[in-house]
Protein backbone atom coordinates (compact mmCIF):
# COMPACT_ATOMS: atom_id res chain seq x y z
CA UNK A 1 0.00 0.00 0.00
CA UNK A 2 1.68 3.08 -0.99
CA UNK A 3 1.13 6.31 1.16
CA UNK A 4 0.76 9.77 -0.72
CA UNK A 5 2.44 12.56 1.89
CA UNK A 6 1.03 16.33 0.92
CA UNK A 7 3.69 19.19 1.58
CA UNK A 8 2.12 22.79 3.15
CA UNK A 9 3.25 26.12 2.92
CA UNK A 10 6.52 26.89 4.88
CA UNK A 11 6.31 30.15 7.54
CA UNK A 12 8.92 31.74 5.14
CA UNK A 13 6.51 31.33 1.81
CA UNK A 14 3.69 32.50 4.09
CA UNK A 15 5.63 35.41 5.02
CA UNK A 16 6.54 36.33 1.78
CA UNK A 17 3.07 36.17 0.10
CA UNK A 18 2.03 38.57 2.78
CA UNK A 19 4.27 40.86 2.15
CA UNK A 20 3.64 40.66 -1.66
CA UNK A 21 -0.27 40.97 -0.53
CA UNK A 22 0.43 44.27 1.20
CA UNK A 23 2.81 45.40 -1.37
CA UNK A 24 0.50 45.43 -4.14
CA UNK A 25 -2.87 46.36 -2.56
CA UNK A 26 -0.64 49.72 -0.98
CA UNK A 27 0.35 50.06 -4.45
CA UNK A 28 -3.62 49.73 -5.81
CA UNK A 29 -5.19 52.12 -2.98
CA UNK A 30 -2.27 55.06 -3.51
CA UNK A 31 -3.70 54.61 -7.52
CA UNK A 32 -7.56 54.67 -6.30
CA UNK A 33 -6.15 57.49 -3.81
CA UNK A 34 -4.62 59.49 -6.35
CA UNK A 35 -7.33 59.46 -9.08
CA UNK A 36 -9.82 60.40 -6.04
CA UNK A 37 -7.75 63.56 -5.52
CA UNK A 38 -7.19 64.09 -9.54
CA UNK A 39 -11.21 63.72 -9.97
CA UNK A 40 -12.21 65.99 -7.16
CA UNK A 41 -10.07 68.75 -8.40
CA UNK A 42 -11.23 68.66 -11.29
CA UNK A 43 -14.54 68.58 -10.65
CA UNK A 44 -13.86 71.36 -8.09
CA UNK A 45 -11.95 73.28 -10.75
CA UNK A 46 -14.69 72.84 -13.25
CA UNK A 47 -17.57 74.06 -10.41
CA UNK A 48 -15.38 77.27 -10.22
CA UNK A 49 -15.09 78.07 -13.42
CA UNK A 50 -19.22 77.73 -14.23
CA UNK A 51 -19.91 79.36 -10.95
CA UNK A 52 -18.07 82.43 -12.00
CA UNK A 53 -19.03 82.48 -15.70
CA UNK A 54 -22.79 82.17 -14.77
CA UNK A 55 -22.71 85.20 -12.16
CA UNK A 56 -20.65 87.21 -15.07
CA UNK A 57 -24.11 86.36 -17.08
CA UNK A 58 -26.08 87.15 -14.75
CA UNK A 59 -24.53 90.42 -13.76
CA UNK A 60 -24.36 91.47 -17.70
CA UNK A 61 -28.27 90.03 -18.12
CA UNK A 62 -29.84 91.95 -15.49
CA UNK A 63 -27.89 95.37 -16.36
CA UNK A 64 -28.18 95.54 -19.64
CA UNK A 65 -31.60 97.46 -19.95
CA UNK A 66 -29.88 100.29 -16.84
CA UNK A 67 -29.11 103.03 -18.57
CA UNK A 68 -30.73 106.70 -19.35
CA UNK A 69 -33.44 108.64 -20.21
CA UNK A 70 -33.83 112.54 -21.15
CA UNK A 71 -35.94 115.45 -20.80
CA UNK A 72 -34.51 117.49 -23.50
CA UNK A 73 -35.55 121.70 -23.24
CA UNK A 74 -37.64 121.25 -26.26
CA UNK A 75 -39.79 119.36 -24.49
CA UNK A 76 -41.43 122.08 -22.29
CA UNK A 77 -40.89 120.56 -19.15
CA UNK A 78 -38.75 122.82 -17.59
CA UNK A 79 -39.92 121.81 -13.96
CA UNK A 80 -37.36 118.75 -14.69
CA UNK A 81 -34.96 120.76 -16.55
CA UNK A 82 -32.34 118.72 -19.32
CA UNK A 83 -30.32 116.62 -16.89
CA UNK A 84 -30.77 112.90 -18.12
CA UNK A 85 -32.35 110.75 -15.76
CA UNK A 86 -30.54 107.68 -14.66
CA UNK A 87 -31.57 103.87 -13.65
CA UNK A 88 -28.39 103.88 -10.93
CA UNK A 89 -29.36 104.73 -7.68
CA UNK A 90 -26.63 104.01 -5.78
CA UNK A 91 -23.24 103.32 -6.78
CA UNK A 92 -20.53 101.77 -4.57
CA UNK A 93 -17.61 99.33 -4.79
CA UNK A 94 -19.50 96.53 -3.06
CA UNK A 95 -23.23 97.56 -3.56
CA UNK A 96 -25.03 98.60 -6.36
CA UNK A 97 -28.95 99.78 -6.85
CA UNK A 98 -30.25 100.10 -9.96
CA UNK A 99 -33.77 99.73 -11.22
CA UNK A 100 -34.23 97.06 -13.45
CA UNK A 101 -36.58 96.51 -16.09
CA UNK A 102 -39.70 94.00 -15.49
CA UNK A 103 -41.74 94.75 -18.14
CA UNK A 104 -43.20 96.65 -21.16
CA UNK A 105 -46.77 97.83 -22.55
CA UNK A 106 -48.75 100.32 -24.27
CA UNK A 107 -51.29 102.40 -23.16
CA UNK A 108 -54.53 101.51 -24.15
CA UNK A 109 -56.60 104.51 -23.08
CA UNK A 110 -55.95 108.59 -22.91
CA UNK A 111 -53.57 108.62 -19.83
CA UNK A 112 -54.12 111.16 -16.93
CA UNK A 113 -52.32 112.24 -14.08
CA UNK A 114 -53.64 109.47 -11.49
CA UNK A 115 -53.96 106.04 -13.63
CA UNK A 116 -52.33 104.76 -16.97
CA UNK A 117 -53.87 101.72 -19.11
CA UNK A 118 -51.80 99.22 -20.37
CA UNK A 119 -53.43 96.55 -22.67
CA UNK A 120 -53.41 93.22 -21.68
CA UNK A 121 -52.81 91.43 -24.79
CA UNK A 122 -49.85 93.11 -25.79
CA UNK A 123 -48.29 93.48 -22.25
CA UNK A 124 -44.80 91.51 -21.92
CA UNK A 125 -42.14 90.81 -19.07
CA UNK A 126 -41.38 89.12 -16.23
CA UNK A 127 -44.66 89.85 -13.98
CA UNK A 128 -47.19 92.43 -13.67
CA UNK A 129 -46.47 95.87 -12.18
CA UNK A 130 -47.05 95.65 -8.56
CA UNK A 131 -47.31 98.81 -5.87
CA UNK A 132 -43.85 100.82 -5.72
CA UNK A 133 -42.63 100.08 -8.64
CA UNK A 134 -41.44 102.86 -11.33
CA UNK A 135 -42.89 103.15 -14.49
CA UNK A 136 -41.00 105.73 -17.50
CA UNK A 137 -43.69 106.48 -20.08
CA UNK A 138 -42.74 107.87 -23.18
CA UNK A 139 -44.02 111.33 -24.10
CA UNK A 140 -44.45 112.18 -28.15
CA UNK A 141 -44.06 116.01 -28.27
CA UNK A 142 -44.61 116.66 -31.45
CA UNK A 143 -45.56 114.47 -33.60
CA UNK A 144 -42.96 115.25 -37.09
CA UNK A 145 -39.89 115.94 -34.85
CA UNK A 146 -38.35 113.99 -32.15
CA UNK A 147 -36.44 116.95 -30.49
CA UNK A 148 -38.88 116.86 -28.09
CA UNK A 149 -39.44 113.50 -27.19
CA UNK A 150 -38.55 112.04 -24.05
CA UNK A 151 -39.47 109.76 -20.87
CA UNK A 152 -40.44 110.62 -17.70
CA UNK A 153 -41.04 108.30 -14.56
CA UNK A 154 -43.62 107.95 -12.10
CA UNK A 155 -44.07 105.53 -9.56
CA UNK A 156 -46.85 103.00 -9.17
CA UNK A 157 -49.12 103.58 -6.19
CA UNK A 158 -51.73 100.64 -6.31
CA UNK A 159 -52.58 98.18 -9.79
CA UNK A 160 -55.86 96.71 -10.80
CA UNK A 161 -57.40 95.07 -13.57
CA UNK A 162 -60.01 97.10 -15.69
CA UNK A 163 -60.66 97.62 -19.56
CA UNK A 164 -59.26 98.93 -22.37
CA UNK A 165 -61.13 102.11 -24.40
CA UNK A 166 -62.06 99.56 -26.44
CA UNK A 167 -63.38 96.92 -23.95
CA UNK A 168 -60.46 94.81 -24.12
CA UNK A 169 -59.01 93.65 -21.09
CA UNK A 170 -56.05 96.58 -19.28
CA UNK A 171 -53.98 96.41 -16.41
CA UNK A 172 -54.76 99.93 -14.07
CA UNK A 173 -51.39 101.57 -13.34
CA UNK A 174 -52.60 104.57 -10.71
CA UNK A 175 -49.49 106.66 -10.09
CA UNK A 176 -47.90 109.02 -7.69
CA UNK A 177 -45.32 111.71 -9.36
CA UNK A 178 -42.78 112.78 -7.99
CA UNK A 179 -41.03 116.27 -7.38
CA UNK A 180 -40.90 118.95 -8.82
CA UNK A 181 -44.62 120.04 -8.78
CA UNK A 182 -46.27 120.31 -12.25
CA UNK A 183 -44.42 117.33 -14.29
CA UNK A 184 -47.10 115.16 -14.45
CA UNK A 185 -49.91 117.90 -16.05
CA UNK A 186 -47.03 119.03 -17.92
CA UNK A 187 -46.10 115.18 -19.50
CA UNK A 188 -49.65 114.03 -19.90
CA UNK A 189 -50.60 116.89 -21.78
CA UNK A 190 -48.56 115.46 -24.59
CA UNK A 191 -49.36 111.75 -23.73
CA UNK A 192 -50.79 109.68 -26.75
CA UNK A 193 -52.79 106.64 -26.11
CA UNK A 194 -50.56 103.94 -27.40
CA UNK A 195 -47.82 105.23 -26.02
CA UNK A 196 -45.17 102.77 -24.88
CA UNK A 197 -44.05 102.30 -20.99
CA UNK A 198 -41.59 100.34 -19.21
CA UNK A 199 -41.78 98.95 -15.86
CA UNK A 200 -38.95 98.90 -13.11
CA UNK A 201 -38.33 97.42 -10.29
CA UNK A 202 -35.59 98.94 -7.96
CA UNK A 203 -32.66 96.22 -7.30
CA UNK A 204 -29.93 95.78 -5.07
CA UNK A 205 -26.54 93.56 -6.01
CA UNK A 206 -24.39 93.34 -3.06
CA UNK A 207 -21.28 91.60 -1.74
CA UNK A 208 -22.81 89.64 0.50
CA UNK A 209 -21.62 87.53 3.66
CA UNK A 210 -23.49 84.11 4.25
CA UNK A 211 -22.36 81.33 6.73
CA UNK A 212 -19.27 82.41 6.33
CA UNK A 213 -18.52 82.22 2.74
CA UNK A 214 -18.90 85.62 0.42
CA UNK A 215 -21.33 85.85 -2.35
CA UNK A 216 -22.85 87.60 -4.84
CA UNK A 217 -26.27 88.64 -3.11
CA UNK A 218 -29.37 90.33 -4.61
CA UNK A 219 -32.87 91.34 -3.27
CA UNK A 220 -35.44 93.34 -4.43
CA UNK A 221 -36.10 96.96 -2.79
CA UNK A 222 -39.62 97.75 -4.34
CA UNK A 223 -40.67 93.81 -2.83
CA UNK A 224 -38.90 94.14 0.49
CA UNK A 225 -37.24 91.25 2.18
CA UNK A 226 -33.25 89.96 2.75
CA UNK A 227 -30.62 89.71 0.71
CA UNK A 228 -30.39 86.23 -0.75
CA UNK A 229 -27.46 84.69 -2.12
CA UNK A 230 -27.30 83.80 -6.35
CA UNK A 231 -23.29 83.28 -7.17
CA UNK A 232 -20.45 81.95 -4.92
CA UNK A 233 -18.90 81.50 -2.79
CA UNK A 234 -16.24 84.16 -3.58
CA UNK A 235 -13.07 85.41 -2.52
CA UNK A 236 -12.69 86.95 0.84
CA UNK A 237 -13.07 90.72 1.13
CA UNK A 238 -9.47 91.31 2.11
CA UNK A 239 -8.28 94.34 -0.32
CA UNK A 240 -6.30 91.86 -2.75
CA UNK A 241 -9.36 88.92 -2.61
CA UNK A 242 -11.88 90.91 -2.85
CA UNK A 243 -15.00 88.89 -4.29
CA UNK A 244 -16.89 91.23 -5.95
CA UNK A 245 -16.05 94.64 -7.16
CA UNK A 246 -18.10 97.55 -9.03
CA UNK A 247 -16.56 100.11 -10.86
CA UNK A 248 -18.25 102.82 -12.38
CA UNK A 249 -16.14 104.35 -15.60
CA UNK A 250 -17.06 107.57 -17.58
CA UNK A 251 -16.39 107.36 -21.36
CA UNK A 252 -13.47 109.40 -22.22
CA UNK A 253 -10.66 108.43 -20.65
CA UNK A 254 -12.00 105.39 -18.46
CA UNK A 255 -11.85 107.37 -14.78
CA UNK A 256 -13.57 105.96 -12.10
CA UNK A 257 -16.30 108.17 -10.96
CA UNK A 258 -18.83 107.82 -8.01
CA UNK A 259 -21.69 110.17 -9.29
CA UNK A 260 -24.50 108.25 -10.65
CA UNK A 261 -25.60 110.68 -13.34
CA UNK A 262 -21.86 110.59 -15.11
CA UNK A 263 -21.80 106.80 -14.68
CA UNK A 264 -21.17 105.41 -18.47
CA UNK A 265 -19.97 101.89 -18.20
CA UNK A 266 -20.08 99.56 -14.92
CA UNK A 267 -16.93 97.02 -14.97
CA UNK A 268 -17.47 94.37 -12.56
CA UNK A 269 -14.87 92.03 -11.23
CA UNK A 270 -15.78 88.34 -9.49
CA UNK A 271 -13.02 86.42 -7.98
CA UNK A 272 -14.58 82.95 -7.55
CA UNK A 273 -13.25 80.37 -5.13
CA UNK A 274 -13.39 76.62 -4.62
CA UNK A 275 -15.62 75.07 -1.40
CA UNK A 276 -12.45 73.45 -0.02
CA UNK A 277 -9.15 72.80 -0.43
CA UNK A 278 -7.75 71.44 -3.45
CA UNK A 279 -5.17 68.95 -4.10
CA UNK A 280 -3.74 67.64 -7.25
CA UNK A 281 -1.65 64.73 -7.99
CA UNK A 282 0.90 63.24 -5.55
CA UNK A 283 0.18 66.51 -3.32
CA UNK A 284 0.83 66.30 -0.10
CA UNK A 285 -1.40 69.34 0.98
CA UNK A 286 -4.28 71.64 -0.97
CA UNK A 287 -4.78 74.96 -1.06
CA UNK A 288 -8.15 77.15 -2.15
CA UNK A 289 -8.04 77.59 -5.52
CA UNK A 290 -9.93 80.57 -7.23
CA UNK A 291 -10.55 82.25 -10.69
CA UNK A 292 -11.29 85.85 -11.54
CA UNK A 293 -13.65 86.76 -14.34
CA UNK A 294 -14.36 90.48 -15.70
CA UNK A 295 -17.02 91.80 -17.51
CA UNK A 296 -17.64 95.26 -18.49
CA UNK A 297 -21.48 97.04 -19.63
CA UNK A 298 -21.88 99.91 -21.61
CA UNK A 299 -24.84 101.61 -19.96
CA UNK A 300 -28.07 102.06 -22.44
CA UNK A 301 -28.64 105.21 -23.91
CA UNK A 302 -25.03 106.25 -22.88
CA UNK A 303 -24.73 109.56 -23.41
CA UNK A 304 -21.83 111.67 -24.69
CA UNK A 305 -19.89 114.63 -22.94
Amino acid sequence: MTMTTRRGFTMIELMMGLVLTLLVGGITFQLLANNQRVSRGQTAHVSLQDNVRAGALIVANELREVGYDSVPAAAGMAAIGTAPSTDLILTQKGKLQYRSMRGFGVTCATPTAAQIKLRRSVYYGSRDPVANDSVTMYVEGLPNTNSDDSWVRAKVSSVAAGNCTDGTAAILVNLLWPNPPGVSGTAVAAMLEGGPVRVFDVMEMQYYSSSGKMWLGMRSLTAGGGVEPVVGPLSDSTATQRGLTFEYLNTTDGDAIATPNNVRTIRVTLKGVTDERVRGSGATSGAIDSLSVQTRIALRNTLRP
